[in-house]
């Protein structure tokens, strides 16, 4: 059998994949996971500006020369790294939750949702067949309500886990499809859960250990021998929307707005068809009445609000739906309109 060099390569990105919806192999570039069946995924991930102060372990390497393959030999210059965490696991609920725990630090670097990664850099454009030159690093989809800084933010008995020596990663195992990760700092043994919180920009956290002193958690109160369980809340540190392709629409009109719909992965939450997913269906959803969240009166679901909803998903939210679950999209004036469009065109399928 035949592979192109764009399938081999997401083969081999895909091989270490830890645990994953079904199927287990997935060629897109946003991929999802689910409260119940989350995504487990090793791979390049992406850094939202770390305090440098996070990685000690993480060995810097010599500086690489630049190569010139015209004259065959090193030139002037050094090649500088990409900008990505290369030992980190991505975790995704889908958008109730993503998170990205570090294997060499042992220690969660930050938390986010809305979505997950964008892998386009990486993977490559599905219609072209390869991927951006010299960028391997994936990019954020969503809001990222948390992350790390300075010495790591647990205590044992009052010591930061930095404190009490060389961190070593153990591995994980699943439990109901969560990941639990286990590690040692110092002569400490951890095991470390993060799941999804009912609380929007929120994260459920469960520490445990089996050395003598209290557990704790900087920032927070929480306090406990032996296992720590408590909601880890955040703040909007920033919106995500993945890789942004050079834009191509000249003039808006419904097909476009196609385009557009598969280009920013707006299926994996929203159906055409009214089946239920992570958002509201988009299938005759134009110029219906949609009931809002706390609001008495149902409203229009007409240009403005369309419009409204894809530069601020937060403002008017469906009821039964979370906030935070759609990223704000920052697009051109025409790929907003082509878009609309091809909602509206959804209202009377063919």
């Amino acid at each position: 059998m035949k592979f192109s060099l764009n399938t081999v390569l997401s083969l081999f990105i895909l091989a270490p994949l830890l645990h994953a919806v079904t199927p287990s192999v997935t060629y897109e570039n946003r991929p999802l996971g689910s409260i119940e069946r989350p995504l487990v995924f090793r791979s390049y991930l992406p850094d939202p500006g770390l305090d440098p102060a996070v990685f000690r372990q993480h060995y810097l390497s010599s500086k690489a020369l630049k190569y010139n393959p015209g004259i065959g030999q090193d030139v002037a210059g050094e090649i500088k790294p990409l900008a990505g965490i290369v030992a980190g696991v991505g975790v995704n609920f889908g958008p109730a939750l993503s998170y990205v725990f570090d294997t060499t630090e042992c220690r969660l670097l930050y938390v986010w949702q809305g979505g997950f990664v964008d892998m386009t850099p990486y993977w490559g454009d599905q219609e072209k067949g390869y991927r951006l030159s010299f960028d391997y690093v994936p990019r954020l989809v969503g809001t990222l309500f948390w992350k790390t800084e300075g010495d790591d933010p647990i205590s044992l008995a009052g010591k930061s886990l930095t404190a009490l020596g060389p961190r070593e990663y153990l591995g994980y195992h699943l439990e109901k499809g969560v990941p639990i990760f286990k590690y040692r700092a110092g002569e400490a043994s951890f095991s470390l859960a993060i799941r999804p919180s009912t609380t929007p920009l929120a994260c459920e956290i469960t520490l445990t250990t089996s050395s003598p002193g209290a557990l704790g958690w900087r920032g927070t109160s929480a306090s406990a021998t032996g296992t720590l369980q408590f909601k880890l809340t955040g703040t909007e540190l920033g919106k995500y929307q993945g890789y942004i392709p050079m834009a191509k629409v000249t003039k808006a009109s419904a097909d476009a707005g196609a385009g557009l719909f598969n280009q920013y992965g707006c299926a994996a939450c929203h159906s055409i068809d009214g089946s239920k997913s992570h958002g509201p269906s988009l299938g005759k959803l134009a110029d219906t009445k949609i009931e809002i969240e706390g609001s008495a009166q149902p409203i229009v679901a007409d240009h403005a609000y369309l419009l409204e909803s894809i530069k601020a998903p937060n403002a008017k939210i469906v009821k039964g739906y979370p906030p935070n679950y759609m990223p704000p999209f920052t697009l051109r004036e025409v790929e907003y309109e082509a878009l609309i469009l091809y909602i509206q065109s959804l209202a009377n399928p063919e």
